[in-house]
């Protein structure tokens, strides 16, 4: 099962970051054609994306690889490029929050004006909405291939799924505001700000995505608690069915880092045989892998 799933994530991330260049070179395209920040936003997003996407084909490659300092495997390189990727995004987010706040004061304060030439943004608007729903779909399909327990996968389709939300603010509500701008004088500021409304507007709806995937993984990289509870009942019940009736389960920690759970049970009893205990370890530990095929058990008296 971790073949498969190692099989499944790295054809991911190869398809999911030709397709982020493609968007990411064509944004910036039409960015220097129609000087609209919207899509620099977007471009920038998207490029950022490639590269996480290249650098994750990687980290697939070398995190079941146990070294003298990761016994376990290199899965904290998991957890390290979704914290990288989530506080990347909320940087870009951050940069261009601040950019048209400025854009918006100097045309109240100062009268500065930017007009946008929204010819060649339809066109891109109309890729980018295709492709960016096309990997939401192929992402969520391919992480139920691994049960979705690809915590990279996870990642990625929110990414995308916040990729076309902002193609389709930064594009489609962009040329409908420069279009009211136009059409009636009364509200003809929207032809100037209209590109940097959009953007503040992406902000408020979509600025949770990146904090909830940093938060996640900054968890998981400090030795937390696994943060899903479906998850945690489902282990604690695979615990409870299969524990022999000498064992008294005192307590039972779960972590999670990157696409590796620990689970450490503490145990009481009289009677606790090494072989029994190590059988049992043994058992359990199969038994979820069936599941979380990066399982991994250890037992404490």
């Amino acid at each position: 099962m971790k073949d498969q799933q190692s099989a499944i994530e790295r054809r991911v991330m190869l398809i999911g970051g030709m397709v982020y260049l493609i968007l990411g070179f064509a944004a910036w395209v039409v960015y220097s054609l129609s000087g609209s920040e919207a899509i620099l936003l977007e471009g920038n997003y998207n490029i950022v994306c490639a590269v996480a996407s290249f650098i994750g084909f990687y980290v697939i490659s070398i995190r079941n690889k146990a070294t003298k300092t990761f016994p376990l495997g290199q899965f904290i390189y998991e957890s390290l490029y979704s914290l990288i990727k989530g506080i990347l995004i909320l940087g870009i987010l951050t940069a261009a929050l601040w950019e048209n706040s400025v854009k918006i004061f100097n045309y109240l304060t100062k009268g500065e004006s930017h007009e946008i030439n929204t010819a060649p943004i339809g066109g891109l608007v109309l890729l980018s909405v295709t492709l960016s729903f096309a990997l939401v779909w192929y992402y969520k399909r391919e992480n139920q291939k691994t049960g979705n327990r690809s915590s990279m996968l996870s990642t990625d389709t929110k990414g995308a799924k916040i990729d076309g939300f902002l193609s389709l603010f930064a594009g489609g509500s962009l040329l409908l505001m420069i279009y009211i701008g136009r059409t009636f004088p009364t509200v003809g500021f929207l032809q100037y700000i209209g590109d940097a409304l959009v953007v503040l507007i992406f902000e408020l709806v979509m600025i949770k995505e990146p904090i909830h995937i940093i938060r996640q993984h900054f968890v998981e990289l400090v030795g937390g608690q696994l943060q899903s509870e479906k998850d945690r009942t489902e282990i604690i019940n695979v615990v409870d069915s299969i524990v022999p009736q000498s064992f008294n389960v005192d307590e039972i920690y779960i972590s999670k880092t990157g696409s590796l759970i620990l689970i450490l049970l503490y145990i009481k009893g009289d009677h606790l045989k090494p072989d029994l205990i190590n059988n049992y370890r043994s058992i359990l530990e199969n038994e979820l892998r069936l599941v979380y095929a990066n399982a991994s058990v250890e037992i404490l008296i």
